[in-house]
């Protein structure tokens, strides 16, 4: 896919949106989806769709020339695709697609050359945190406590995980994304508890995980920073690699 002069970019995924922008391309950026919420800039913008929906006349008053979306079953996309505007699909799975999406962006957008600069520094921080990896310290991903939830499976976050030298207690099952209940997570015999920092119930959830497990250690993360397959991954896992390395000293 070939790049215009002077976009005018609808971005409808979290993680695409930080990728446009870390690469260069923010100020071609003139629409989002509700969930785009970083950079702050992103806040600023008109919202022109939701978790089910893009709202046609809303983004054709912006005057798009791509539209950057996870999925094509958005309700409303495939009129804009008629309408001859121009869809990108970006869905990482795993890091390694991140990268692939960034610079298949940067391709896209223009920013070609920023977008692999930006890769390859990600790509060397990575290197060198693999090679500091802690030991393989079982972890439960608290994704949601009410009802409770977690990410297992080959799913994105089991991948950082691994990569930040823990183990996804969750990490054998089919499904990615499950609810699960407190029996599951006692049998795995989880060594540490990652909660969301987002979840404003720090404490409590705390104090919940010493009541069932015994010694267990809980430790509180962004959760876009793990969960988000965007440029911001790299903190992810650095942070948790960081927590984890304190816990095996």
């Amino acid at each position: 896919m070939q790049a215009n002069a002077a976009e005018r970019i609808l971005v409808l995924s979290p993680a695409a949106c930080e990728m446009l922008f870390a690469m260069g391309a923010g100020s071609e950026v003139v629409g989002v989806s509700d969930y785009c919420d970083f950079p702050e800039r992103t806040k600023h913008l008109p919202h022109v769709a939701n978790a089910r929906q893009i709202f046609v006349e809303p983004a054709l008053r912006l005057a798009p020339t791509l539209i950057v979306a996870s999925n094509m079953h958005l309700q409303g996309l495939e009129s804009l695709k008629r309408d001859g505007i121009r869809i990108l699909l970006t869905h990482p799975r795993h890091i390694s697609d991140v990268f692939l999406d960034m610079r298949r962006l940067g391709i896209a957008t223009g920013h070609k050359r920023k977008a692999e600069k930006l890769v390859k520094a990600l790509e060397r921080e990575l290197h060198v945190m693999k090679s500091h990896q802690a030991r393989r310290i079982p972890v439960f991903f608290e994704a949601w406590s009410d009802p409770l939830m977690t990410q297992g499976g080959k799913s994105f976050v089991t991948e950082v995980i691994e990569t930040a030298g823990g183990h996804n207690v969750f990490a054998g099952m089919d499904l990615e994304s499950m609810r699960i209940n407190i029996e599951a997570v006692l049998r795995a015999k989880p060594a540490v508890i990652v909660i969301p920092s987002k979840s404003g119930d720090i404490r409590n959830r705390r104090a919940f995980w010493h009541k069932w497990l015994n010694g267990v250690r809980v430790i509180s993360i962004n959760p876009d920073l793990i969960s988000r397959p965007g440029p911001r991954l790299v903190l992810g896992v650095k942070e948790l690699q960081r927590k984890l390395l304190a816990i095996s000293r």
